[in-house]
């Protein structure tokens, strides 16, 4: 297994319905640069790749109705579809996927001269593999996307990398998700924790890969039996099955970010002021940030065994409100704290409270 433990990201493939509208939002409001789109000549669909730091967004829009992305947005609108990994060897990589489990969905083929193969992971979304050398600079523009011309307005980055990305499953599923990135793709189990708010709750496990840089938080309800559907259960049924709730970007000062991403039209989801009234006595104090300024800001606090971490989740604009987005400061965390994961859960909760009310 020891290709597949190597491989590492490469990019993120988000399929849209509307791909400008969905580029308009992320350059405008999160500051991502357009680095490249799609050939005119392709006639199925249409790509443009976003950069920010070592972050490569790929949006790509179906342009018929027979595209498989088309296909793909009907049934779990616009969405995270496909999580590139890069390595050395693609040919090694896809047969080492197929024994270990893994089914088949884009055999080995040159794409734009880079040996390009695909495999599914769990529900919908797949594993593209990219073949790329191992000192490969980390930003490169996915194959087949023609570069843009350099900016003369070049913004500075806030984001860094690609912290996580939130996979929620249905009730019974977590155990298979996470055999899956242990078997096929040689992941280890950093966390698990398991929440519960009365008679609602969420088991996770967090899996991360040998190389640090692709993690998985995989978390399904626990809700006790009779209880109304939570916000897992609403995902999995308004997503159509398992899919990819959030992604968290990470950067090196949370308090700037955040205050550039509001002014620039961002909105969080609120933080009760109780939160930070316990804050104190849960951690014994926060180094990095003032607390008056996490309190105005509504950033979320925790530690690990490593550090510190402090984390914000943006309000959901998807239609089904099935993604969004999270920002993530790490101070020598590792891993996650059980006190933001709780947190999460009763935010997520109380949103879904008030679009019911609305």
């Amino acid at each position: 297994m020891q290709v597949l433990r190597d491989a590492r990201l490469d990019h993120v493939e988000f399929y849209v319905k509307d791909i400008d509208a969905t580029v308009k939002d992320l350059v405008s409001k999160y500051a991502f640069q357009i680095a490249g789109t799609s050939s005119a000549s392709i006639q199925s669909h249409r790509s443009i790749a976003l950069r920010q730091g070592g972050i490569v967004l790929l949006l790509t829009q179906g342009l018929t109705e027979d595209s498989p992305v088309s296909a793909w947005v009907r049934t779990h609108g616009d969405g995270v579809a496909n999580i590139w990994l890069r390595t050395p060897s693609v040919d090694a990589a896809f047969a080492e996927a197929v024994a270990n489990g893994a089914e088949a969905v884009l055999q080995p083929v040159e794409r734009a001269g880079v040996l390009v193969a695909g495999f599914g992971a769990f529900g919908d979304v797949q594993h593209g593999l990219v073949e790329r050398p191992d000192d490969a600079a980390p930003g490169q523009l996915p194959p087949g996307i023609v570069p843009a011309p350099e900016s003369a307005a070049q913004v500075p980055a806030e984001f860094g990398v690609l912290d996580h990305f939130a996979y929620l499953v249905g009730a019974g599923d977590l155990r298979n998700a996470v055999k899956f990135y242990e078997s096929v793709l040689g992941f280890s189990v950093i966390f698990e924790d398991r929440t519960m708010v009365g008679g609602q709750g969420m088991d996770s496990q967090v899996v991360r890969n040998a190389a640090g840089d692709v993690t998985f938080t995989i978390v399904e309800s626990a809700a006790k039996p009779g209880q109304s559907l939570d916000f897992i259960a609403e995902f999995v049924q308004n997503h159509a099955g398992p899919g990819v709730e959030h992604i968290a970007f990470s950067c090196a000062d949370i308090v700037t970010a955040v205050q550039k991403l509001r002014g620039r039209g961002v909105d969080f989801l609120d933080t009760p002021g109780a939160y930070y009234d316990l804050l104190p006595d849960r951690l014994g104090g926060v180094a990095r940030h003032e607390l008056k300024q996490l309190r105005e800001l509504g950033i979320l606090a925790d530690r690990d065994h490593g550090g510190e971490l402090f984390q914000i989740f943006t309000h959901s604009t998807h239609p089904r409100n099935t993604f969004f987005f999270e920002v993530i400061e790490r101070v020598g965390a590792e891993t996650f704290g059980k006190g933001n994961v709780k947190a999460l859960f009763e935010a997520r909760k109380a949103e879904r409270s008030q679009r019911e009310e609305r």
